[in-house]
């Protein structure tokens, strides 16, 4: 096997050269991307009708939660009858933070709940097919794979994410409202309530959230360590270097994280009786923010829903990645010409429509079709929900190919990029699971042997 990963990480720079020179296009091997996608009218805008992609969606502003963790600083450091008109004034601005950002919060896990439901379906459907292969004898470390891999978007989006917003917005609007009953303490069952809002009920559910993430991250932290160490036994090179760079940035993530959330939540609880656990909160607002950042830009990716199973191997996988390797030095080399480089014939509608859904860029190419004035009538009647296949496509006047062929090319250009570096997070993360699966592949499946052959 190690013979193997040195000739698959040799034949990447023969990829490279190759796919420049003779424009080769080769398709992706692990993902089969929608022909077909269908539109509803949502005011002057057309919106697919369905989402069948998991998506990169967590928000920017999620991660100043922790801003509002403190926004009940004015509250317990002047608690006092009465309090101070500067510490009112601080009250009503940390009580209008910490409401604000709950709503974030609640927007944000709306967001992730989507996705749980698409991973949710998804997953069903692999273990069906994993049940009916196991009935037929079949090999089923791809779909073991593939669960593996599901399992922990799963848990990232419901512990990570949903289950922050829920408890950290619910203790943000707890806090809130806390703040603002503070302001009228001169009543004394109004102060004990506010007390009790802003002190320990508000802060409860952040420090209950902090153990379930800590561990959930320590769990994440091995998991990846695993992919590490198989992929040091199986690969080399370049693609060694990539997998290991994943890995040392995801452990990174998980230990800032998971540290995160229990300072957070120890400071948290001591702020309700003592200041200078703000001064604790300090750190945490900055690596919150930070871990915010390397989620959403070094880590998450988006890729369609697996609708049809694909076997997997080693060889399939590290094929996939040279290729999207290649694509991605084309589009940064020359990118107003990329289409000419990575596709054999680029005045064939045939050839680049093939290309864009290959590699999942349709959804996007058809919301430029009909974003053009000129295009969008022949992709159906206006103020109609309308289905676009890539088969009718190809049919399109030869008036109307040029302009096409320029939509196609602006699309592989602005999308593309995202799209193929969130390919590759995706398939070194599907290569880590299978080389831990297969036992740092020390058998081969048909498909190996075929691909090697």
């Amino acid at each position: 096997m190690d013979s193997e990963g040195s000739s698959s990480d040799i034949s990447t720079e023969r990829t490279l050269e190759k796919t420049v020179r003779e424009g080769e296009s080769r398709l992706p091997m692990l993902v089969l991307a929608s022909e077909c996608v269908t539109f509803i009218k949502r005011g002057a805008c057309y919106v697919p009708e369905k989402e069948w992609k998991l998506k990169n969606s967590l928000l920017a502003t999620v991660g100043f939660l922790e801003l509002g963790n403190a926004g009940d600083f004015a509250a317990n450091v002047w608690n006092e009858i009465p309090a101070p008109s500067y510490a009112v004034g601080l009250m009503v601005i940390g009580g209008t933070l910490a409401l604000s950002l709950s709503y974030f919060a609640f927007r944000d896990a709306k967001l992730s709940w989507s996705n749980l439901l698409l991973l949710r379906q998804e997953r069903h459907d692999l273990r069906k097919q994993k049940l009916h292969s196991v009935e037929n004898g079949q090999i089923v470390w791809g779909l073991d794979t593939r669960l593996d891999v599901s399992f922990r978007e799963m848990g990232t989006e419901l512990i990570s994410r949903f289950g922050m917003d829920i408890l950290m917005g619910f203790g943000a609007v707890i806090i809130g409202i806390g703040t603002f009953m503070a302001i009228g303490g001169a009543n004394h069952h109004v102060w004990y309530a506010s007390n009790l809002l802003s002190g320990y009920i508000g802060n409860v559910p952040l420090a209950l959230y902090a153990i379930i993430n800590a561990t959930w991250s320590l769990y994440i932290w091995m998991k990846v360590r695993q992919h590490g160490i198989a992929g040091a036994k199986a690969l080399h090179g370049n693609m060694a270097a990539a997998l290991k760079h994943r890995v040392r940035t995801v452990q990174l993530y998980t230990s800032i994280n998971g540290l995160t959330g229990i300072v957070a939540g120890a400071g948290s609880l001591i702020t309700a009786t003592m200041w200078w656990g703000y001064v604790i909160l300090i750190p945490v607002i900055i690596s919150s923010i930070s871990c915010n950042y390397i989620w959403r830009h070094k880590i998450a990716y988006e890729r369609p829903l697996l609708r049809r199973t694909l076997e997997v191997s080693k060889v399939s996988l590290l094929r996939e990645l040279e290729f999207i390797v290649s694509v991605r030095q084309t589009l940064e080399e020359i990118p107003s010409e990329s289409l000419r480089a990575l596709i054999t014939d680029s005045q064939s509608i045939t050839s680049v429509i093939e290309f864009i859904v290959a590699n999942d860029l349709f959804e996007d190419f058809c919301v430029r079709l009909l974003c053009d004035a000129r295009l969008s009538e022949l992709c159906g009647l206006p103020n109609e929900d309308l289905t676009i296949n890539s088969q009718n496509l190809l049919t399109v006047d030869e008036a109307h190919i040029p302009r096409v062929l320029d939509i196609a090319q602006t699309c592989v250009n602005e999308t593309g990029r995202m799209q193929f570096q969130y390919r590759e997070r995706y398939l070194l993360e599907v290569l880590g699971c299978y080389l831990c699966v297969s036992q740092a592949g020390n058998f081969k499946t048909t498909l190996d042997v075929q691909l090697e052959g």
